[in-house]
């Protein structure tokens, strides 16, 4: 039987998860805690850190595994590369990149040597580096965290160091990077690459909630109404150019990026499927399957369909949300009746986790808009 390691057991990993037993994979979950929506799923779980490489490497060697993985999660990506590599198993990304990738101020590095969407922005690892950053609105994160964990928008550099010691606290690196604020709406896209060459690209809207400023993601639409003509031109070319001088040549490819007076501009870009399920809305929408399309590329087969159908209709991927630290009860996030796809986190019950900190994702539905 093929066997696969599926990093994280959480709510973005269930899709792989059903996937790949859906094709008759024996799925190995593993995490630093016995906890999750995926757990309900996988046929063994391991409780091994993601990012442990060396204990995933041993793990992976003891069960044979044929495939390593995971969906929605950044922290994951560098060790499924060096992991992969190690086992002798496919992987999409390198090391380097995917660290690069994780790393906000690298990439950020990276993309003004190859004077890609240039914005202002520093590095901070004391409060002494903020000496002389007068570019404000700004936005301040983690540089390798994720989940818009700690990300907040600052008026003053009085802002940031109000808030300094309890946002450097949630990054590995002890490091945040400040950005200046683009104005703008806001867009996904998630391209596919086939030995080198960007075969799909499609934009999405990413609405977020105004009150929040780490960009909390509350719907996403297909198609697209904010981004059209010249400017969506103007944003498939910039994705495919970044893709280029990365380098990579094949997979998913996931961009977060706003649409400024200026043209198009990046906010993230991560190796991987999102971890807001724009597959699923994909696939609602016109046709095209990028989950199936990443696990049968991975695994060597290119008779993946990107050909998107004719978008007859616009479809809406809106999220469920709770406070954190709350006793989840279905019975107070209902979905309106009709939609095409529903999905809870969490069980009556069970206490919804901190991931922002501030108003956290309980579930999803999709839904034709009226």
């Amino acid at each position: 039987m093929k066997k696969a390691l599926v990093l994280g057991v959480g709510s973005a990993q269930v899709d792989i998860i059903r996937y790949l037993k859906s094709d008759d994979w024996w799925v190995i979950g593993c995490s630093y805690q016995n906890a999750g929506q995926g757990l309900k799923y996988v046929d063994q779980f391991e409780l091994v850190d993601i990012q442990d490489h060396y204990g995933l490497e041993k793990l992976g060697r003891k069960e044979k595994i044929d495939l390593i993985y995971s969906i929605g999660s950044d922290l994951a990506m560098p060790t499924i590369a060096r992991t992969a590599s190690a086992l002798g198993v496919p992987s999409f990304v390198s090391y380097e990149t995917s660290s690069l990738l994780h790393n906000k101020i690298l990439f950020r590095d990276f993309l003004t040597a190859h004077d890609i969407s240039a914005i202002k922005y520093r590095g901070v690892r004391t409060r002494g580096d903020l000496d002389g950053w007068n570019c404000f609105p700004a936005i301040v994160k983690p540089s390798d965290n994720q989940g818009q964990r700690g990300v907040f928008l600052a008026g003053s550099v009085h802002d940031i160091d109000a808030r300094f010691e309890s946002t450097i606290s949630l990054s590995r690196s002890g490091t945040l990077i400040i950005e200046e604020y683009l104005e703008g709406s806001e867009v996904s896209a998630n391209a596919f690459v086939v030995d080198g060459e960007v075969l799909f690209c499609e934009v999405s809207d990413r609405l977020v909630f105004e009150n929040f400023s780490g960009g909390i993601p509350k719907s996403h639409v297909l198609p697209t109404k904010t981004c059209a003509d010249d400017m969506l031109f103007e944003t498939k070319e910039l994705v495919k150019r970044c893709i280029r001088a990365l380098a990579i040549e094949n997979g998913p490819v996931y961009f977060q990026i706003k649409l400024t007076s200026e043209g198009p501009r990046i906010i993230e870009v991560a190796p991987r499927l999102d971890g807001c399920h724009l597959w699923r809305l994909i696939k609602t929408v016109g046709g095209v399957d990028l989950l199936e399309a990443s696990i049968k590329l991975l695994t060597g087969d290119r008779s993946v369909n990107l050909q998107m159908k004719e978008k007859a209709a616009d479809y809406h991927l809106n999220f469920l949300f709770s406070p954190p630290e709350k006793e989840f009860r279905l019975m107070d996030h209902p979905a309106p009746i009709g939609v095409s796809c529903l999905e809870y986190y969490y069980n009556d019950g069970e206490i919804v986790r901190p991931v922002n900190g501030s108003l956290e994702k309980v579930g999803y539905y999709i839904e034709r808009e009226k």
